[in-house]
């Protein structure tokens, strides 16, 4: 597992253990979980994307801003450790490469215990951005939130996020993969009961939050004064069991695909992944 990041954006660890060498089971349903760990790996690797898993949260920091040409935005500091406490015990990221090494998509997630709070407080008070909000919130900063579910997601929540896709692998797919592999991963680790994620009002409207594998979704959140300056977004949500429900309707509809061995193929994935790609890289 990568502990730095020495060169960007090729992170060290791609010639090392693959993300299923890395993965251990240890919640939930795991037969399901290990097929579809088998069957989102694969998906990535047919899309000449190679998956891996890291814990040291600098490096999405650092390589973050790099990932898309021209569009340099930090990480949201939920999910960097220069704003956020995190550890092995609470945030992960999956960087998937290409046959070079470049880092050209991310995907973070991390365990908040609101056992005796909510979304929405975490939200109103910083606390999902800063560890110490205070100042933030002095200088300025807030969190409007105006979505009645936001304060029935409680207990111990996983916010999905960090994603970001190098132009190159937009539109073959990627995002119905990773934010499932997410999910599912910190379920796994943390036996979580809700994933939640917030993505851009627009994207709601155009139901783009529904291939992300969400069941759930409202507005509106409103943030202003961050590392990322001011945003707008919906929150998307589900509970666990729809979260599995969905993963199983996720390995279903892959093997059923597989087994009708469709002629036709997105036109951004390259032309010959499916043939002699049963070696793992």
């Amino acid at each position: 597992m990568s502990t730095s990041l020495k060169a960007k954006p090729v992170l060290p660890s791609f010639s090392g253990s693959t993300l299923l060498d890395q993965i251990e089971l240890k919640h939930g349903p795991i037969a399901l979980l290990g097929r579809f760990f088998l069957l989102a790996e694969q998906a990535a690797r047919d899309r000449g994307v190679h998956l891996r898993l890291h814990t040291d949260m600098d490096s999405l920091a650092e390589i973050y801003p790099e990932v898309t040409p021209g569009r340099s935005l930090p990480v949201l500091s939920t999910f960097d450790p220069a704003h956020s406490d995190l550890s092995p015990k609470n945030a992960f990221w999956i960087s998937g490469h290409d046959d070079s090494g470049k880092v050209i998509a991310t995907q973070a997630a991390r365990l908040f215990d609101m056992t005796r709070s909510t979304v929405e407080r975490e939200l109103v008070s910083m606390r999902l951005f800063y560890a110490a909000p205070e100042k933030y919130l002095a200088a300025g900063a807030r969190c409007l939130v105006d979505c009645p579910p936001a304060n029935d997601i409680t207990g111990r929540v996983v916010y999905s996020g960090g994603a970001i896709y190098h132009p190159k692998v937009r539109g073959c797919g990627l995002s119905r993969i990773l934010p499932r592999i997410s999910r599912a991963l910190a379920h796994s680790m943390w036996d979580s009961e809700y994933t939640f994620s917030t993505v851009e009002t627009l994207l709601i409207a155009k139901d783009v939050h529904r291939s992300y594998g969400y069941t759930r979704h409202s507005e509106l959140v409103s943030l202003r004064g961050t590392n990322r300056g001011a945003m707008d977004f919906g929150l998307i949500w589900m509970p666990t069991g729809e979260m599995l429900e969905d993963l199983t309707n996720y390995t279903s509809e892959t093997v059923g695909n597989e087994v009708r061995n469709t002629e036709t193929t997105d036109t951004n994935w390259p032309p010959s992944r499916r043939q002699g790609s049963s070696n793992r890289s």
